[in-house]
């Protein structure tokens, strides 16, 4: 069973952002231009899940959560683009395909995922 979101609070009450550890972990080291992906768990009674992204500092990681996969950009022009730079976090649907690519040499990343809502 996955560990439902649950922010931790500060002594006023607050919520301090602190969400117990996920049993829902994912890490890989990417190599530069060569993408992989993970899906969302797909479970029925957990429709929509948290995903917080962490990177090795000073990396630049392309992440694409349409379904196609992530592409590091090419050119110095601004073009309309899929996959985003070093995003935090997205809520997605069970099932969601994540798709990373570093431009960086070498890149560790860990996806952690939370379920967020209940059917």
């Amino acid at each position: 069973m996955p560990t439902a979101l649950n922010f931790g609070r500060d002594s006023h009450s607050y919520n301090a952002y602190a969400p117990h550890p996920s049993t829902n972990i994912f890490n890989a080291t990417l190599v530069n231009g060569t993408a992989t992906s993970c899906t969302v768990p797909s479970d029925a009674a957990y429709p929509y899940w948290c995903v917080s992204y962490r990177y090795q500092p000073g990396t630049s990681v392309y992440v694409d959560v349409t379904g196609a996969t992530a592409l590091v950009p090419a050119g110095n022009t601004l073009a309309a683009a899929t996959s985003e730079s070093n995003p935090a976090s997205h809520t997605l649907v069970a099932g969601q395909k994540i798709s990373m690519t570093a431009s960086s040499a070498t890149a560790d990343v860990s996806i952690v995922m939370w379920p967020i809502g209940q059917s």
